[in-house]
């Protein structure tokens, strides 16, 4: 496992391969708050509790998803006015799964 800050001092980008599938997550101060894994040409997001917790860590998940999700997935927070609504509406509708033991 490979880490990089991302954004700013207390975001960290955690990435590697592991049994064929390639992992990115997203860690804000101590939580993790999103794990993107790549496996087989197919993409499984999952937010942690603390992805909303503050405007900048949520401003640091919609950057992080912009970066790492494939441009096929359709994650356009760029066009909606609410992105935290948005990304919620990804959860509620499954898109996205939410783990709420993720730290």
């Amino acid at each position: 496992m490979k880490v990089e800050q991302f954004l700013n001092r207390n975001q960290f980008h955690l990435y590697g391969e592991f049994n064929g599938e390639v992992h990115h997550v997203l860690q804000s101060y101590d939580s993790k708050v999103v794990e993107i894994i790549n496996k087989d040409g197919y993409q499984l997001v999952t937010l942690g509790r603390d992805w909303d917790y503050s405007t900048t860590t949520a401003k640091h998940v919609y950057a992080f998803l912009k970066e790492y999700l494939d441009y096929g997935f359709q994650f356009r927070p760029d066009k909606v006015k609410n992105k935290r609504k948005y990304v919620q509406s990804l959860i509620d509708d499954h898109t996205f799964g939410y783990d709420k033991d993720m730290y």
